[in-house]
């Protein structure tokens, strides 16, 4: 992917603008790509031949960067189309491997990725799919055009939002979801609050039952509760006697079985709809992946035999075209080739509860893949929970496979070791204060592998080659000792312990003179540091705060933010959940609300675990999220979110002068049960200079203290009146101190803003979060330019009102121990200012170039 944008980076981006936006408007469909006519694809070849540039000569700028790609992603798709044209169709894959992305140990995903020569196919997308395999640098999602759903449910789908923005960004335009009804309402949903994403979303159509290409062919098995797949499907031994009633109703020897419908009048026909079972809201998808043959091969010591040299007869003999030699003498193909093959096919299954069992052994298509057959399987990945694998009458349908088949298993008691970026980041990080920089707590597998060599326990990154070869391997696999070896290997760089043992010695030494020990109370913990899309590095927004003993708050919740809670706190993630009293959301931007789904609910689960009565978190948001919600309730067939939720929204708590208009009438009492619930004497959102709707906060709590949260900002004079004299300003710095216009584009700020907004505000200390995801371990700050009072946010830190002078001293031990990345970001940032020059002297004035194409 990188060699053909910089290949197209040589096209000057806007000559191309009116075919990039014809390019959104047609639908991509895999059969339609291939009827683009062919005068199109001709007048994009002759723009891009005409406007070819040296990739030197590109403007850099961020929003001339934004619109190439979105052209080279156009003019990319046209190119993938001629070659597949000019093919007819591409050649069965050579190879083919199933990788483990996540296994699913509690708070991963369970998704596996199946990679083949000429496109890849991924199976189930929960929160953190793209972080976990962009953290492994195992990422090949940009061949990824079809994703499948098992079964609706948060934890498959949680990271379909981060998954379309990086597909987006690789050169997809267009990605089909395979499975129950509604996850693309989810979906299209979830990408509707996200800056910018033009990726288009389908799915497969209705009557659909298989999906093939020119690699695999997909079939889709429905799995239905007991009761429905009774009456839908009834068994073999009396369907034959069912009729179907005036009324609807279907009778079997004299039973009747009422219908759901309301009756017609009998003098009326009714018409009778076609019942699919793949389109019912409780349906779950089982999939059926059957790989294509890959052509005969030629036997050479045949060819020699015959007589046969090499030429263009053996060419046609390939081609399955008999030959005619000199002599006459009739050659056929099956004389010379090998044997036909039959690629076994591959199983993903997933039952979500008991009810499922019952269509789960009966199901026609699943039993022609079981026993000794030419159709047998060859791997069963099983997504089905620990327990449901445990059930007698799962294990009665794993035992109706052949001895053959490989079974593999993803399940909450798998290993949850994956981020071996996130886990050398925090190793490094605890080594210079392991007070704020916690170990974290990542489970390795709860139980022991299994005998069986086809019984196979999966592990995140694992590989299971299908073609050409049979193997399972190991090799990308994180080691359970990896934490110790990355500290380890931290720790043999002299230079760095040098930097370490400095800091931690001037530290020492001002402590002993402080006699104040602070409070253990406000904490705040930094679960998500990043803006946009979750990194290697650092996740979206999420800020947790302890207020006091009893009381959390949750400020803003990005996708992954409970992953992140059972990294950090293990065991005692539970307990938190519990005390979690409410969760601020402060705009609607998909990186700020995504992980509020999949939080609650499993609060929802923590409650009841500790027999404890379910009450409803407060949420307080823009009025605007009840959309959101009502989406969830719908397509997760939540009963009703008040058993949950209790939504506040943000507009009914800001007074004047800075309020925004509402519909809805303003409650008073509704912030007396907020600041109840909080233990606050003032809680007051701020209206602040975003995204339409977007707020940030300020919270006084009774013992005192005062903090306030920006949410997403430029330099807001409001957010400086409210928050005057306050204890600590957690305030966004997405971009470096130079980027004033680029951060005003995008309506956020910079170092250097967000510094002296903290300063008009005279808070006490404040600490810079929300960083580009550009930077990768430490943003670009000149530190010593400003004053002390402002630290570094990273993810897992936790940060207490007396822990400034500690905070701000890091910076120059972090800046000498990230060095590396530094100067990676300047070279780059001066590689882009240079190219921005050299496009201003080559083409003057650019206006002109536009008119003359």
């Amino acid at each position: 992917m990188q060699f053909r944008q910089m290949f197209y980076r040589k096209v000057l981006y806007k000559s191309l603008l009116k075919i990039q936006l014809t390019l959104k408007a047609f639908k991509v469909s895999p059969i339609s790509k291939r009827h683009i006519s062919d005068n199109f694809r001709l007048e994009i070849k002759r723009r891009v031949k005409e406007n070819k540039f040296s990739h030197r000569n590109m403007d850099k700028t961020s929003e001339s960067k934004k619109t190439l790609r979105q052209v080279v992603n156009g003019v990319d798709l046209v190119r993938r189309v001629k070659y597949k044209d000019k093919k007819d169709s591409l050649p069965p894959p050579g190879t083919i491997d199933l990788r483990v992305i996540s296994s699913g140990g509690r708070g991963t995903p369970k998704s596996v990725l199946l990679n083949t020569t000429n496109e890849s196919y991924l199976f189930n997308c929960g929160e953190n799919t793209y972080r976990i395999s962009c953290s492994s640098r195992l990422d090949k999602f940009s061949k990824t055009e079809n994703i499948f759903i098992t079964h609706k449910s948060w934890d498959n789908i949680g990271g379909l939002h981060g998954m379309a923005l990086s597909l987006e960004a690789a050169g997809v335009p267009k990605v089909t979801l395979h499975g129950p009804t509604g996850i693309e309402t989810v979906t299209r949903d979830a990408i509707f609050f996200a800056e910018g994403c033009r990726i288009i979303i389908g799915r497969q159509q209705p009557w659909m039952t298989t999906y093939s290409d020119d690699n695999v062919n997909v079939t889709y098995v429905p799995l239905l509760p007991k009761e429905k797949e009774q009456f839908h499907n009834p068994s073999k031994d009396i369907s034959t006697s069912n009729t179907v009633c005036q009324d609807g109703s279907i009778t079997s020897e004299g039973t009747s079985i009422p219908s759901t419908e309301p009756s017609s009048p009998p003098t009326k026909k009714k018409k009778l709809s076609v019942y699919m079972p793949l389109t019912d809201p409780d349906c779950t998808y089982a999939y059926i992946i059957k790989p294509h043959p890959r052509p005969r091969s030629v036997d050479l010591s045949r060819c020699q035999s015959l007589g046969l040299k090499p030429g263009p007869l053996i060419g046609k003999l390939k081609n399955e075209e008999s030959v005619t030699l000199p002599d006459e003498t009739v050659i056929h193909p099956d004389q010379v080739l090998m044997p036909k093959e039959n690629p076994k096919p591959i199983l993903v299954v997933e039952c979500p509860s008991e009810d499922y069992l019952y269509s789960l052994l009966r199901s026609e298509k699943l039993s022609e893949c079981q026993g000794d057959n030419d159709n047998s399987a060859e791997l069963v990945v099983h997504m089905s929970s620990y327990n449901m694998v445990n059930n007698p009458q799962y294990q009665q349908f794993i035992q109706r496979f052949s001895s053959s088949t490989r079974h593999m298993f993803l399940h909450e008691k798998t290993s949850t070791l994956s981020l071996p970026s996130v886990l050398e980041l925090q190793s490094s990080l605890n080594m210079l204060n392991s007070t704020i920089f916690p170990q974290l707590h990542m489970p390795k597998q709860q139980i022991e592998d299994y005998k069986s060599e086809n019984h196979i326990l999966a592990k995140p990154f694992m590989k299971y080659s299908y073609r050409p070869k049979k193997i399972v391997s190991f090799e990308d696999c994180l080691p359970e000792d990896f934490e110790c070896k990355t500290r380890d290997q931290f720790a043999s760089d002299s230079n760095t312990m040098k930097t370490v043992t400095d800091y931690k010695e001037l530290i020492s030494s001002k402590q002993s003179t402080s006699k104040d020990k602070g409070s253990d109370f406000p904490e705040v913990v930094f679960l998500g540091t990043a803006s946009s899309v979750p990194g290697a590095f650092r996740n979206c927004t999420s800020i947790l705060l302890h207020m006091d003993e009893d009381t959390n708050l949750l400020m803003d919740c990005g996708e992954g933010s409970l992953s992140q809670l059972l990294m950090l706190y293990g065991d005692k993630t539970d307990e938190v959940l519990i005390k979690l009293k409410a969760i601020f959301i402060s705009h609607l931007h998909a990186d700020h609300h995504l992980g509020m789904s999949g939080l609650v609910f499993e609060r929802k689960a923590a409650l009841a675990r500790a027999g404890m009565e379910i009450t409803p978190i407060l949420l307080i948001a823009p009025v605007q999220i009840i959309s959101w919600l009502r989406t969830n309730e719908e397509q997760f067939r939540v009963n009703s979110l008040k058993e949950v939720l209790q939504l506040v929204y943000s507009q009914n708590l800001m007074r004047e002068p800075y309020t925004v208009p509402i519909k809805n009438e303003k409650d008073p009492s509704l912030l007396e049960v907020v600041k109840s619930k909080l233990n606050c004497t003032d809680f007051l959102p701020v209206p602040v200079l975003h995204s339409k709707h977007a707020c940030g906060l300020v919270i006084t709590h009774k013992s005192g203290w005062k903090i306030v949260y920006s949410g997403d900002t430029m330099p807001c004079k409001a957010l400086i009146e409210t928050g005057k004299d306050c204890d600590l300003l957690i305030h966004e710095a997405t971009l470096q101190s130079d980027m004033v216009a680029d951060a005003a584009k995008k309506r956020h700020s910079t170092v250097k803003q967000a510094i002296e907004v903290g300063t008009q505000m005279q808070a006490k200390f404040q600490m810079l979060t929300h960083f580009s995801q550009r930077y990768k371990r430490i943003p670009l700050v000149e530190h010593k330019e400003f004053h002390k009072k402002f630290g570094l946010a990273y993810d897992f830190m936790k940060v207490k009102i007396n822990d400034g002078e500690v905070l701000n001293d890091m910076i120059e031990p972090l800046t000498e121990i990230f060095k590396e990345d530094i100067e990676y970001s300047r070279k780059k940032e001066a590689d882009t200012k240079k190219k921005s020059k050299h496009i201003s002297k080559r083409l003057g004035n650019l206006s002109e170039v536009l008119k003359a194409v």
